[in-house]
């Protein structure tokens, strides 16, 4: 055992609850003013008069100080408050222009000098840039960065890169970002909106629907460790706050185009490939209905893109096969999303706070699936997709010492694909290397989710404890449909004219198959409760401690399934949850913080829709078979329900024995204040997950014998070989994959002052895992090399990035010369930056042959660890330059921008060719991976102009 992991687990032990204040907040869609008042002795001077203000919306808020001298101000919502202290026999002290972002608590103390109270003497600067009350690893982007840096992409969840502790790659069009490493666990993140649910239940790192930047107000993240308020996730919290009304009218409209002269070809690019195409049209508008009372903000979007896919079948393959040449253009796939976002915000007394919020999503992208390259038109298919999103809050002051806060979220997303009028009838036809024909094995699929949603929670104000408590719900309707299709894949040419003739109706290598319509609808509930108290020991010690108590309950098994092990499906009970933090500062300019706790991780659904709808025993299934196999049907038969063999399927089922992952998150760190603005944060993170999900067949039985290595080789099907010999593949959905990550966070902040905001973090980690990690959204159904021992895959993590540096700026120069045009030339301007620079991707090199028997495992040449070797570093560089024109109407503010991203058009590589040549007999290596790249997430240089205009 390490020296840093006898530490950590030292500290989890002594100190057996867990995590952090600005935890208390830091999933919320609010902020907090707290603080201590002294006199000029430091003593405590109780029953001070605190007013907080808010300057845009007339919100007044007062509370008195107790015994001790301290406040706090709870659930505010955000925007710039103005703190006022006031004392009889004392001066009042005025704090303006105090910030609350999302999640943040302002600590505002006031030391008040002998006086009069008709005397003010007001301190400027905000409040510290060292929080003494946060404990937590994360931070906000603010909403100078929402509305200001290069998005080419309008993609609003790939701000998630640039938060101290995260690495990943970003999205070019509208999902989430790609291979995120998140406190080492593959793209372990809570989307929300407003606090509410915004996370698709089915699998790992999905987002629910898509959001538009134009409503953006800022967003909230968490990397590591939260108060016991929040949960279901060990890794990331990426809370998106919406725009909302003032008591001031405010908004802009803006258009964005895509000069193709000015974009460089993608990387990789082949001489058919074409260029990105994309234009967007936004705007937003805020304001008052009535003055300090209630509050409009509205926002609409539209983004239009086309990623052109070449067909690429050669035309003397066509004719050869009798492929039309209306279905070999270029595909017309032009992308059209549209936004809605309309909020209002009602101040119903000073004691009660409302919003509430609908947004609506559409998607309709034709061509989407099976477009370019060797696909004819006819197997193409047209996505569709829909959201509906309703949001509310309620903040209730029942007396200066008891708060209440209720959230409510109910999110509907319908995603589909459907034929297009090109899209063929029959069966796919694909010959390898060739073309694919015919009809289309992507019609048909259905992913439909609503969650309902709420939260509340309790807080009491007692001295120096802030006590909070409260409950959670979320309930999954969900019903997922797989595509209805039958595909024929033949070798050669020459083979599938054999069949088209009858001379040979089973010349065809492979059948697949879905018979009836293959899917499950189903639905799980997850609840949670919890208690925590941020107690502030001393004025420079705050403890904060909590439990949390998590239920994940799946839909019941069924009696009648084939496996017993899909009769009943087990729901643990046991999640409990301490989690205990700690702030410390050393002085006024060092703050040190430790925290450590356990979070328990919902369960991806899929875990039980893959054993609902492969159960053995249904009607509807998804087989695939060769054609020598009994059963196999003659080209071009298509499949009537029960003719195929049982052997067809892989089954899927779920261990008896099942628990739900979770992890002990622990970290150390301490900030220093370098200048009034400026602060530089060091820390330690550590990440043990526990229990977390792997895929193995659990059908193989008595090796015939073993590789050098110790891999043992399974036989060909049969009841000496399969413990169910009905089924040739039987999938485990196991426990007890462990995983451990340790990192250095160095993070670096300039908060906005002098026309300048500077972030940037560098993140040094390692991760390692034992297995690949079921039902995550970027690794896919990836099996264990050995269903017999899950250890022989331990080794680094699919997104283990040793380095990984991020950085954000706005820079907004001001100077000021004597000359009237010279200093409007040199004003005005803004140049915005994102880096993303990042050790490559983990690769796996595997066998060109399966080595063991097992074919849903992945084959690994004889002596060769999971994921040993690397894509090329990552460097991306974007960039926007904004004009800012005088005013028009005192009121109207014009600019024009131009954006880029990869502007220096690096060439990032994110898969390669890691397929090695062996000996079917031994696995020894023949040849050589080539280690060629083969393919991209990334985009090559995009450059945008845009115009805008604010009011």
């Amino acid at each position: 055992m390490t020296k840093s992991r006898q530490f950590f687990t030292t500290l989890t032990a002594f100190l057996a609850l867990a995590v952090p204040r600005c935890a208390a907040q830091s999933e919320a869609i609010n902020g907090s003013i707290r603080g201590r008042v002294t006199d000029q002795a430091n003593a405590a001077i109780s029953g001070a008069i605190v007013k907080v203000e808010n300057t845009k919306t007339g919100l007044v808020k007062s509370s008195e100080t107790e015994a001790e001298g301290y406040y706090v101000f709870p659930n505010l919502p955000l925007g710039s408050y103005t703190v006022t202290i006031q004392k009889e026999g004392f001066d009042t002290l005025r704090h303006p222009d105090v910030v609350l972002d999302a999640g943040t608590e302002a600590v505002i103390d006031g030391s008040l000098q002998i006086g009069s109270v008709a005397t003010a003497i007001e301190v400027k600067g905000g409040a510290p840039i060292v929080d003494p009350s946060r404990v937590s690893t994360g931070r906000t982007i603010l909403h100078e960065e929402t509305d200001n840096l290069p998005l080419t992409s309008r993609n609003p969840y790939n701000f998630i890169l640039f938060q101290p502790g995260v690495s990943g790659h970003p999205n070019p069009e509208l999902g989430i970002p790609r291979l995120l490493n998140t406190n080492g666990l593959p793209d372990r993140v809570s989307y929300q909106l407003d606090g509410a649910v915004d996370t698709e239940t089915d699998r790992y790192g999905l987002r629910l629907f898509a959001i538009a930047n134009s409503y953006v107000s800022e967003v909230q993240t968490v990397s590591n460790s939260f108060a016991p308020e929040f949960g279901k996730v060990a890794g990331d919290i990426y809370n998106v706050i919406t725009g909302s009304g003032t008591n001031e009218f405010h908004g802009n409209v803006t258009y964005i185009g895509r000069p193709l002269d000015l974009v460089a070809r993608p990387i990789l690019a082949t001489p058919a490939t074409l260029l990105p195409v994309a234009n967007d049209f936004a705007a937003n508008s805020g304001g008052r209905i009535i003055r300090n009372k209630l509050f409009f903000f509205g926002s609409y979007e539209h983004v239009k893109r086309s990623v052109p896919q070449p067909i690429t079948i050669s035309p003397a393959n066509a004719a050869a096969i009798g492929i039309a040449s209306n279905l070999l253009t270029n595909p017309p796939a032009v992308e059209h999303a549209h936004w809605i976002d309309v909020r209002l915000d009602w101040a119903i007394s000073q004691k009660h706070q409302f919003f509430v919020r609908y947004n609506f999503f559409r998607n309709q992208y034709p061509f989407n699936s099976n477009v370019g390259g060797l696909n004819a038109l006819s197997v193409a298919a047209d996505f569709r997709d829909r959201a509906h999103v309703l949001g509310a809050q309620l903040l209730s002051t029942i007396s200066p010492t008891m708060l209440n806060e209720f959230r409510f979220g109910w999110p509907y997303r319908n995603e589909i694909h459907v034929a297009n009028p090109l899209t063929g009838s029959g069966p796919q036809i694909t010959i390898s290397g060739v073309a694919s024909f015919g009809g289309s094995n992507s019609v048909g699929d259905r992913f439909q989710e609503k969650v309902p949603n709420l939260n509340d929670n309790f807080t009491i104000i007692k001295r120096s404890h802030t006590i909070k408590a409260g409950f959670g719900f979320q309930q999954n309707l969900d019903n997922q449909l797989a595509d209805v299709y039958t595909q024929y894949t033949f070798p050669t040419i020459a083979a599938y004219l054999s069949a088209l003739s009858d001379a040979n109706p089973y010349a065809y290598s492979t059948f697949n198959a879905s018979v009836g319509q293959p899917g499950a609808w189903y639905h799980s509930f997850f609840w949670n409760l919890f208690v925590q108290d941020s107690w502030q020991v001393t004025p420079k010690l705050l403890v904060i401690g909590g439990l949390r108590y998590d239920k994940f309950k799946g839909p019941d098994g069924d009696p009648n399934f084939q496996l017993p092990f899909s009769q009943h499906f087990r729901s643990p009970r046991g999640n409990f949850a301490p989690r205990l933090g700690l702030a410390w500062s050393i002085n006024s300019k060092t703050v040190l913080r430790v925290n450590s706790g356990i979070f328990y991780e919902a369960p991806p659904t899929n875990l039980w829709y893959n054993a609902l709808y492969n159960d053995g025993g249904s009607s509807a299934y998804i087989a695939a078979i060769s054609s020598q196999t009994a059963g196999a049907p003659a080209f071009p038969a298509t499949v009537v329900n029960g003719t195929l063999p049982r052997s067809a399927q892989t089954l899927y089922t779920i261990t008896p024995n099942f628990k739900d992952g979770y992890a002990i998150n622990s970290s150390i760190q301490i900030t220093r204040q370098l200048t009034q603005s400026d602060a530089l944060t060091v820390g330690y993170a550590n990440t043990g997950g526990r229990n977390l999900e792997y895929l193995r067949n659990m059908n193989l039985i008595n090796p015939i014998r073993y590789l050098a290595d110790g891999r043992p080789v399974f036989g060909p099907a049969s009841a000496a070989t399969r413990a169910n010999p009905l089924y040739n593949n039987i999938a485990l959905q196991d426990i007890g994959n462990n995983s451990s990550y340790n990192a250095l966070i160095v993070n670096y902040q300039h908060r906005f002052g002098q026309g300048i905001f500077i972030s940037g973090s560098y993140t040094w980690s390692h991760s390692i895992d034992d297995a690949p990690e079921a039902n995550t959204y970027d690794q896919g159904s990836v099996f264990v090399s050995d269903p017999t021992n899950r250890n022989r895959d331990r080794g680094n993590s699919s997104v283990n990035r040793p380095h990984a540096f991020t950085l954000s700026t706005v820079w907004a120069p001001v100077t000021n010369f004597d000359n009237r045009v010279a200093r409007y030339l040199a004003n005005n301007n803004q140049i915005a930056l994102l880096a993303n620079i990042s050790s490559g991707d983990e690769e796996n090199i595997v066998a060109n042959t399966v080595l063991n028997g097992d074919t849903l495992g992945t084959s690994r040449p004889l002596y060769v660890g999971r994921n040993t070797v690397r894509t090329p570093n990552v460097y991306q560089i974007d960039v926007r330059y904004t004009r800012t024109f005088l005013k028009l109407w005192e009121r109207l503010q014009p600019r024009f921008f131009i954006e880029a991203n990869n502007v220096f058009n690096h060439p990032n590589i994110t898969t390669i060719n890691t397929t090695a040549v062996v000996s079917a007999t031994t696995g020894a290596i023949m040849t050589n991976p080539s280690f060629a790249p083969v393919s991209t997430l990334l985009e090559g240089r995009i450059v945008q102009l845009g115009v805008r205009a604010d009011w």
